[in-house]
């Protein structure tokens, strides 16, 4: 057997990473970043190599289904999340990722106006965090992506829609639009602008109103019209309860014109007020849609469906809309990617915290919304929603439709086939696929057959863990290798001896990480 163990001390320094990597032709290390995320080499890795349910999670953009996965820790459920939207970057759907829960927890906090910290603010916070709070959420990722789209020329269809659509949309994105680039009035002005949209209605309001203004005005001149040419006195005198007629009348219709119109201004910026009340994850100036209401004919107005208190209904209608926005702009489907619920400041990885949270969601109203995508990628914790739910709960999430996957769980070939695409990928364009280094078999001595290499990463059951563990034996062996050692010596290749030492102690530390985490 070759190794370390049966080489003479050496006085040559250690061997560096690069070295190790340059003998194998890999341009960096395949197995560092934890991290699905910050992970470079992720990206390169083909698509079809995922998990074996995959396809089943995926679903099909042209008819969209949810998809709900539990996972432990380092399982992968983020890594799928990225291979979804790497994915659907081909098609046509709509994709936003829910995953920054701290703001939108922040604003509920404060419209509910809980203290800032303190032991029962956390679950007081979850516990009033609704249903119609995660469809504001998503509505709110959704129309700020697609405003932005349209502001920088994405959407060249956007000008043809019908100006209902077109209202539609200023009005949710006054709403719902939320960014640290834009104000809301220049997200209105730009969106307007970029719609072409254009109402008639305050010019023809307007000619109306100063019509009757103009006619007002003329009522109560009247008298003074009729008093040239006449004696002052005998028209002070005599006339005067003519003259208190007409300017009554005339009083009249400016009073009725001018306070028709005020209370109709005052009516539209409650309405609008209330409004953006009611959407409280995201905070709101309410002018830009008192604005749009001002501006856009009656029937339009009554049409828009605006949120109501805590309603879920008019949330309902609002998802709807926008889907219908997204079909009318060629994305047949909305896809929201749920992930990270265990990393929120908030939530703090409870469990406790993290159910009541989700709970709402598994809805069958929401999760079979037509033209909606709902995934949930959750800790395995969540999984005892529905394994301990009762009947009723059961009929009412209906999961047996939403493509579930209870535990996220690798085989060693799997896992295996996943190392070796890493491997691949890192490798410099152009290398032979016959050259050493782009199977995980060539690192190890001939005693580590591929079949003990696959029952190891199938022991250790997460990418993480066995990803972790490779990465691990790689670096070991590397720093007990002299810098200058030859090419074709069999001690590059890592012995069965440090094989075994390194995979016990890795499975003891997975069986740590398991109880401690999950």
């Amino acid at each position: 057997m070759h190794g370390p163990s049966a080489a003479p001390p050496s006085q040559s320094a250690s061997m560096f990473p690069h070295t190790w990597r340059h003998h194998w032709a890999l341009d960096e290390d395949p197995f560092v970043q934890e991290d699905a995320d910050k992970d470079p080499v992720l990206a390169r890795v083909p698509l079809e190599a995922v998990h074996s349910s995959f396809d089943r999670l995926y679903g099909t953009p042209d008819s969209p289904a949810p998809g709900i996965v539990f996972g432990e820790k380092g399982s992968g459920k983020s890594s799928l999340r990225l291979a979804m939207k790497r994915r659907l970057a081909g098609e046509s759907a709509f994709v936003v990722e829910y995953m920054e829960f701290d703001s939108f927890l922040t604003e509920a906090r404060k419209a509910d106006r809980l203290p800032p910290s303190g032991p029962k603010t956390p679950r007081r916070i979850v516990e009033r965090f609704t249903l119609a709070d995660h469809i504001d959420a998503m509505l709110s990722l959704g129309v700020t992506k697609l405003s932005e789209e349209i502001l920088s020329g994405q959407r060249p269809g956007a000008p043809a829609l019908a100006k209902k659509h077109k209202a539609t949309l200023v009005a949710l994105a006054g709403l719902y639009y939320r960014s640290d680039d834009r104000s809301g009035d220049d997200v209105d002005r730009g969106l307007r602008k970029a719609l072409k949209l254009r109402s008639a209605k305050p010019f023809g309001q307007n000619l109306l109103r100063f019509g009757l203004t103009a006619l007002g005005l003329g009522l109560a001149a009247v008298p003074f019209v009729d008093s040239i040419g006449i004696d002052a006195a005998k028209h002070l005198g005599v006339e005067d309860t003519e003259n208190s007629l007409w300017w009554m009348v005339g009083g009249a219709v400016l009073a009725a014109t001018w306070g028709s119109h005020l209370v109709s201004k005052l009516i539209t910026r409650r309405s609008a007020g209330a409004a953006t009340r009611a959407v409280r994850v995201v905070p709101r100036d309410p002018d830009p849609l008192a604005n749009l209401l001002e501006r856009m004919p009656r029937s339009i107005c009554r049409d828009l469906a605006l949120p109501e208190g805590s309603s879920v209904g008019t949330r309902l209608v609002l998802l709807q809309r926008f889907i219908s926005l997204l079909k009318e702009l060629g994305s047949p489907s909305f896809y929201v990617l749920m992930d990270r619920i265990d990393e929120a400041t908030v939530l703090s990885g409870r469990a406790d915290l993290m159910r009541p949270f989700v709970e709402s969601l598994l809805e069958h109203r929401v999760l079979q919304f037509e033209g909606l995508a709902l995934k949930l990628f959750l800790p395995i914790e969540l999984s005892r929603l529905y394994l301990g739910a009762s009947p009723e709960e059961l009929k009412s999430m209906r999961l047996d439709k939403a493509n579930s996957v209870p535990e996220l769980r690798w085989s060693g070939q799997e896992l295996s086939e996943v190392a070796a695409q890493r491997l691949r990928a890192v490798r410099p364009e152009g290398t032979p696929k016959d050259q050493a280094g782009g199977r995980l078999s060539d690192f190890f001595d001939e005693e580590v057959g591929d079949g003990q290499i696959r029952v190891a990463l199938g022991e250790l059951g997460t990418p993480r863990l066995a990803f972790g563990f490779l990465g691990a034996m790689f670096a070991d062996q590397a720093r007990e290798l002299d810098d200058d050692l030859d090419p074709e010596s069999p001690d590059w290749r890592i012995p069965k001896r440090r094989f075994d030492i390194l995979h016990a102690s890795w499975l003891d530390r997975a069986r740590g990480l398991r109880r401690a985490l999950n």
